[in-house]
């Protein structure tokens, strides 16, 4: 695993190291997710707009620079509060897919559907979006 770093930028955005935390705790706690980290390739945009914090993760070939703000282009911009981002990461993974068949699953399939959770590019990167989801869950 090349790593997952904070560029310069990032360093006063309490976000971006939560980010950081996050993912590298769960690839710690599940060691297969490597291959998920190694998939992504691209820019994915994060904002949480009650704090007015935005991020983005530049993946390319198993690592990750976290930048302050959105650099685009981005394959996939998530837009949402700050709660619901750390609710993200309470997303079951079962059969090594997102599973949004329980309470949790069911609120965030909700939060798209009332448009408190906005991905744009979400149909058009399906796949890079699996593989996100599979590295922010605890699960």
């Amino acid at each position: 695993m090349a790593g997952i770093t904070i560029d310069q930028s990032a360093r006063d955005n309490g976000l971006a190291a939560m980010i950081r935390d996050l993912i590298t705790q769960n690839i710690v706690n599940h060691p297969e997710r490597a291959k998920d980290l190694n998939a992504l390739n691209g820019n994915i945009g994060i904002s949480a707009g009650d704090i007015e914090v935005s991020l983005t993760l530049q993946c390319k070939e198993g690592s990750v620079v976290i930048y302050d703000g959105i650099q685009q282009p981005c394959k996939l911009l998530i837009a949402t509060d700050s709660d619901n981002i750390l609710k993200l990461s309470t997303l079951k993974i079962k059969a090594g897919l997102p599973y949004y068949f329980d309470k949790t699953g069911r609120e965030i399939v909700g939060m798209l559907f009332n448009g408190k959770l906005r991905i744009q590019g979400l149909f058009a990167h399906l796949l890079l979006l699996t593989h996100v989801t599979k590295l922010f869950s605890v699960y």
